[in-house]
C-alpha cells in the first residue's frame, strides 16, 4: 500500500495546474460520464465528466489523485482506446 502512495496525495496549487492534470488524464480516461463536454487539445468536443474531477471541483481533496513516480496520478485512470493518451512519462514540447 506504501508503494501505491510513495508520495502522498497531489493537489493542484493553481487553475493552469489543474487543467494541465485534466489534458493529461482526464481527456484519455474511459472514467468519463457523459454529464459534462470539454474541448480537447485538437479543438474536438469530448462527452463526459469524471466524478473524481467532480469531486476535485467541489471538495477538492479526491484520493484517487497521488505523486506516484514524483508526477501527479490518478489512482482510477482508464485509459480510452480509442483517444490514447501520450507516453505519462515523455515531457512535452512546449510549442
Amino acid at each position: 500500500m506504501l508503494a501505491e502512495i510513495e508520495g502522498g496525495l497531489w493537489r493542484p496549487a493553481n487553475g493552469a495546474e489543474g487543467r494541465g492534470f485534466e489534458n493529461k488524464w482526464c481527456q484519455h480516461c474511459l472514467n468519463r460520464n457523459g454529464d459534462g463536454d470539454w474541448e480537447d487539445e485538437f479543438g474536438d468536443e469530448i462527452g463526459g465528466c469524471c466524478s473524481i474531477l467532480d469531486d476535485a471541483y467541489w471538495n477538492g481533496e479526491p484520493p484517487e489523485w497521488i505523486v506516484r513516480h514524483d508526477m501527479p496520478w490518478c489512482k482510477a485512470f482508464r485509459q480510452d482506446p480509442d483517444r490514447p493518451a501520450r507516453c505519462l512519462f515523455t515531457k512535452e514540447m512546449d510549442l
